[in-house]
């Protein structure tokens, strides 16, 4: 039997629910060993007041559109319960291919200052925030406005994203695909076949 993660809005199925226990409690092992990788983002805690002009700019209100091109399923790799999903970052014309873990209980999508810098990323002048993790430690994040954010046949322009420094041993992923990305995106992970069926 095909094994489905259903991603429709609002549905919370017993292999999703099972998927996203597996992630926590991987991503929490993490951090209590003090090798806080990526994190589950589960609350922005603050945004910094204090901030330039540059990131008052880019920080402004602009509206997120999303454009949708086809249907085609997306080729994903399954790792145990883990789903990492190909996605095309571009930062002020610059484009990254990163690979992501697709997180259902992440709120906010987050990369790591190495992808940061790929993309020549000034985050000195970007917005900080805090952001609560799992296990309920709170990190430094930095957040930048994206020119366009692709995953499948969607692309979403104008999105942010959490740039978070990366420690301890190296990953298999950039950083986490979360809510913000996904949220009113029907979609499906066949983990059989390692795919995302977008509907």
């Amino acid at each position: 039997m095909r094994r489905l993660l259903q991603g429709s809005p609002g549905f919370v199925g017993p292999l999703q629910v099972i998927f996203k226990e597996t992630i926590l409690r991987r991503l929490s092992s993490l951090i209590f060993c003090g090798l806080v990788a990526f994190c589950c983002v589960t609350q922005i805690v603050s945004v910094s007041k204090a901030a330039s002009e540059g990131s008052k700019k880019e920080w402004r209100r602009v509206g997120e559109t999303v454009i949708r091109d086809g249907d085609t399923p997306t080729k994903v790799t399954v790792v145990g319960n883990s789903v990492l999903v190909p996605v095309t970052l571009v930062y002020q014309g610059k484009q990254a291919d990163v690979q992501l873990l697709l997180d259902t209980g992440a709120s906010a999508t987050v990369i790591n200052t190495e992808i940061a810098d790929r993309l020549d990323m000034n985050l000195r002048s970007a917005r900080k925030i805090q952001l609560r993790v799992v296990g309920g430690q709170v990190i430094e994040a930095h957040v930048v406005m994206l020119d366009d954010l692709t995953v499948g046949p969607h692309t979403k322009s104008n999105s942010r994203i959490a740039v978070i420094q990366h420690a301890g041993p190296r990953v298999g992923y950039d950083g986490l695909l979360g809510m913000d990305v996904l949220r009113g995106i029907k979609y499906k992970v066949d983990i059989d076949k390692q795919l995302i069926l977008w509907e």
